[in-house]
Formats: C-alpha cells, sequence, structure tokens
C-alpha cells in the first residue's frame, strides 16, 4: 500500500495532523465507536422524468441528523487496499479507506470521515488528497464513491473537490428500512 510509511505532518491552527496506515489492533477502539453523525438543514430531492433526474435543493425543517453505523468497520477496513487515519496527536480525527478495482481500473472510497469537532479544518480534504495519491499509484482512470442525497454536507464536498454526480439507485435502500427516503448518489473524479 501507498503511503503506509509516509508520514505527512501538516500544522493547524492549534494541532499538527499526521496522516498514517491504521495499526491492528490499537486503532480499533477508537475506529469502532468514531462520531460519523452530520446534521444538516438541507437535502437534495431527486426529480426522477423517464430519461432523466434532477437534484433539488430542499430545506430540512426540523434539520435532519444521521449517523452512519461503523459496527463492521475491522471487517471492512480488512479488505481495502488502502487505509489512513488522520492522527491528532494521538487522537484519530479522521479517517478513509479505499479498494482498487482491477477489472474496470477505478478506485473506490468506500470511508472519509472526520470527527465533527474538526470538520472545516482541511482534514478532509488531507485523507481524500492521500486517497486521490494511491489511486494515482495504481494506475487507476477515476475514483468513486456513494453517498445519500440527505447527506448535503458530503455532497458539498465532494463537488468542491472536483467529483461530479454520474448516477444515482433510487432502489439501493429499502423504502420501509431505517434509511427512510434516503437515494444513492454516485460521483467520481476523473483522474486520466
Amino acid at each position: 500500500m501507498l503511503g503506509l510509511d509516509n508520514r505527512i505532518a501538516k500544522e493547524q491552527e492549534s494541532f499538527v495532523l499526521t496522516l498514517r496506515s491504521v495499526r491492528w489492533p490499537e486503532d480499533l477502539p477508537a475506529l469502532t465507536t468514531f462520531d460519523t453523525a452530520f446534521t444538516t438543514d438541507r437535502v437534495y430531492r431527486v426529480i426522477q422524468t423517464e430519461g432523466s433526474f434532477v437534484l433539488k435543493e430542499e430545506s430540512a425543517n426540523p434539520p435532519l441528523r444521521k449517523v452512519y453505523p461503523l459496527t463492521n468497520v475491522a471487517e471492512e477496513l480488512q479488505k481495502v487496499d488502502y487505509r489512513v487515519v488522520a492522527d491528532l496527536g494521538g487522537f484519530i480525527g479522521g479517517f478513509a479507506a479505499a479498494k482498487y478495482e482491477a477489472w474496470n481500473r477505478r478506485v473506490v472510497l468506500w470511508h472519509l470521515y472526520v470527527a465533527p469537532q474538526h470538520r472545516g479544518q482541511g482534514i478532509g480534504r488531507t485523507l481524500l488528497d492521500a486517497v486521490m495519491t494511491f489511486a494515482r499509484s495504481t494506475a487507476a482512470r477515476c475514483v468513486w464513491l456513494e453517498t445519500q442525497n440527505i447527506n448535503y454536507p458530503a455532497i458539498q464536498f465532494y463537488r468542491r473537490a472536483g467529483f461530479r454526480l454520474c448516477g444515482l439507485d433510487a432502489s439501493l435502500y429499502d423504502p420501509q428500512g431505517p434509511s427512510g427516503e434516503e437515494i444513492a448518489l454516485f460521483f467520481v473524479h476523473d483522474l486520466v
């Protein structure tokens, strides 16, 4: 894996950020209890026609809160090719995990989370840059990811980072399940 021995230090206002590989098993307690929640006062409603779809920004009143459970994160992280944490002096402030798929030469971003108290400080972008570096090292043609229409903060983050919407799956989530009216949105960042 690229970057496992490379330590990238980035001085921020009140902390030093070091990217490093996940350490087994000592990082697992922090990763399995990592705060993945987000709250948003905006969502995207997916408007579908026979041959297209449009995302329409709407207010969420009351604000929507969602938590992504990481109950299987240890198993998932063992299946990916690249996993990195943002170490803030012994505190894991974020992590990312990605897998290279050789059959279509794309890297799939499985996880990218930043602790709520450290969002907006460049940690997410630093983690994403590390994933992009990994993707380029594999000769991947793109980085691909899935998020949901209700995850307005993530959609804005990925768009600012150069990702473009490339598709959706309106049937991925069970409308009777805990995901409710969520629709899977797919984004891609071309590397070639």
